[in-house]
């Protein structure tokens, strides 16, 4: 944008007095979204100061909540407003102000689980291992050989969706897998949905345990499958996810906490993998909103019950969003602390705008789940749910 400049956003919150959660767009001109963020609203004017964008932007809001009027202006950051600021600072400094209360502890929100018995090779459902890919054979193999073939779960098949490849070292590893009776790979040309992948290769598998999994994980435990098969037969369960740990060694899922940054996050990301966290919940099998798609684990019946992942969301979401409808409909979603498998995802991202389907994902999903944002009954509250370093928050969850 040509003409950025300092600005100040205020987000002005009319009715009712609850929290809300929305999604702010702020668009150009020409209709495209250049800035786009969820937000958490409680007070009734919460302010954004000095962002650096053009005051002419038009803003959109997607509110989770239809009641609760929200509106957004925007104002250039001007010599009365660092002069109104400034002044603002300075009595602060004067006032003894009753320091804002903290919320309490809370424990219980972490709930251990254990499956009810165990699932052994002597008496094992028929596992299908379902993999979306393009090219990256350098990142399948591996997965392939430590996840599949090198796995001690003899009833097993692997499905692989291959959404368009180009590269020859990518056809050299499906020639070398496809004579396997138990390996289906599927060729599917077409724009990327994530979503649509899955729901193709699981069509395509026959077993009665899923495993969904990203071509960049692997593990060095060839009994891997064994605990996390045993809690999603459970008929309790419906979803299953596990322990990902990036190539350093370090936290890349602990399971999924609803509200962080407004939107969702890998609570305890980053972390040592031997770091209990507070309560010890990233050691604990224990029972949480959602876990991420990189390693997933259901049971068919629970999966045709859900009619599988919702195709609408096409880049991201659509594994929070096939959890959250698998608790609603009333079975648990668990986070197994072990076996902790190795997912190769970069442990740093570069900033970048977010892509065009990246917002209209979340812009569905914060309409359809904004409320459940608000507060997650599976992460204590007296933690932060400004990033997802599991440290204690410094005032009330008010955004």
């Amino acid at each position: 944008m040509a003409n950025e400049r300092p600005c100040q956003i205020e987000m002005i919150r009319h009715a009712p007095a609850r929290p809300v959660v929305a999604f702010f767009r702020f668009l150009d001109a020409a209709g495209e979204c250049v800035l786009a963020f969820p937000f958490r609203l409680q007070k009734r004017v919460t302010q954004f100061n000095e962002v650096m964008m053009d005051p002419s932007l038009t803003a959109q809001i997607d509110c989770a909540d239809p009641e609760a009027q929200i509106s957004v202006r925007v104002r250039p950051c001007g010599r009365r407003y660092h002069w109104g600021r400034k002044l603002h600072y300075f009595l602060n400094n004067f006032r003894r102000q009753r320091p804002p209360a903290l919320p309490a502890p809370d424990p219980s929100r972490i709930v251990p689980f254990a499956a009810q018995g165990a699932a052994a090779p002597s008496a094992t459902p028929l596992v299908s291992i379902v993999i979306p890919t393009r090219d990256r054979a350098d990142l399948l193999a591996p997965a392939v050989e430590t996840l599949f073939e090198k796995a001690n779960w003899p009833a097993l098949e692997l499905v692989i969706v291959d959404n368009g490849s180009v590269e020859p070292e990518t056809f050299a590893l499906f020639e070398r897998l496809r004579p396997r009776a138990n390996i289906v790979i599927l060729r599917r040309d077409e724009p990327f949905n994530f979503a649509r992948l899955v729901n193709e290769g699981v069509r395509a598998s026959h077993g009665d345990v899923i495993a969904l999994l990203n071509n960049d994980v692997e593990t060095d435990d060839p009994d891997w499958l064994a605990p996390l098969v045993a809690m999603a037969v459970d008929p309790r369960v419906g979803v299953v996810g596990v322990k990902l740990l990036y190539e350093e060694g370090t936290v890349q899922h602990a399971g999924i906490a609803l509200g962080i940054r407004g939107l969702t996050a890998h609570a305890g990301a980053g972390r040592a993998a031997d770091d209990p966290g507070p309560y010890a919940m990233l050691t604990t099998t224990r029972l949480v909103s959602a876990v991420t798609g990189a390693c997933l684990l259901t049971r068919r019946d629970v999966f045709d019950k859900l009619s599988g992942f919702d195709e609408r969301f096409v880049v991201e979401f659509n594994d929070v969003d096939y959890c959250l409808r698998a608790g609603a409909a009333g079975y648990a979603v668990v986070y197994a602390a072990a076996p902790a498998l190795m997912h190769k995802e970069g442990s740093t991202r570069q900033a970048r705008p977010l892509r065009t389907q990246e917002v209209l994902d979340r812009t569905f999903f914060m309409t359809r789940w904004g409320q459940a944002l608000v507060d997650d009954p599976y992460y204590p509250p007296e933690l932060t749910l400004q990033d997802e370093s599991l440290t204690l928050a410094t005032g009330p969850r008010d955004g």
